[in-house]
């Protein structure tokens, strides 16, 4: 692939990047891993984000979409770009993204990514649950991904806003994941 430059590299060239990837390559890790590489070129342009979202310096809390493509994706047609503006000490339970696999970048503060599997009897537990088995800080202009069926949460660990970016290689409305509780053991169908 060609070499980008960073300064003249736009939201609409990382779109078509990502189209062709969905074109071209059918291994969802192989995917991840691209729209990776194209996602940390893209973070590194200053302003872009806050030119599209017109973000005030404080506050704006929220998602928001940036592009739905309804032609490409994986599993199936529609992968979906947004960002998300994350308070500070804003998190979630650990969840699953079925059978998409989804690519997040720091475009501005810093996010704890916390990963979890599951254990069974035998393992030091004893009935059934899920384990946190890793963490690490995303920090600006940071990519990391996660593959169908990885469970994760996520923890703005910024003493202000974090700019996130993130792309579903299929918009999660439209599969089926789940949401697990590690205190009470619980696992929920999530409706987004």
């Amino acid at each position: 692939m060609a070499q980008v430059q960073t300064t003249s590299y736009t939201m609409e060239a990382f779109i078509e990047d990502v189209r062709n990837v969905f074109r071209t390559e059918t291994d969802p890790h192989v995917q991840a891993k691209m729209v990776s590489g194209f996602m940390k070129t893209l973070l590194a342009v200053p302003g872009w984000l806050e030119e599209k979202l017109e973000l005030e310096e404080q506050g704006g809390y929220g998602r928001y979409s940036l592009h739905l493509d309804e032609e490409t994706g994986h599993p199936g047609n529609g992968w979906w770009l947004m960002a998300s503006v994350q308070e500070p000490g804003q998190d979630n339970l650990p969840h699953d993204h079925g059978v998409t696999w989804v690519v997040y970048g720091v475009y501005e503060g810093a996010i704890q990514q916390r990963k979890w599997r599951w254990a069974f009897p035998g393992e030091g537990v004893e009935k059934a649950q899920i384990v946190e088995h890793g963490r690490f800080v995303q920090e600006n202009g940071a990519v990391a991904y996660f593959l169908p069926g990885e469970i994760h949460d996520t923890l703005n660990v910024e003493e202000g806003r974090s700019l996130v970016v993130r792309l579903e290689s299929q918009k999660l409305d439209r599969v089926t994941r789940f949401q697990y509780n590690p205190e009470t053991g619980s696992m929920t169908m999530m409706n987004r």
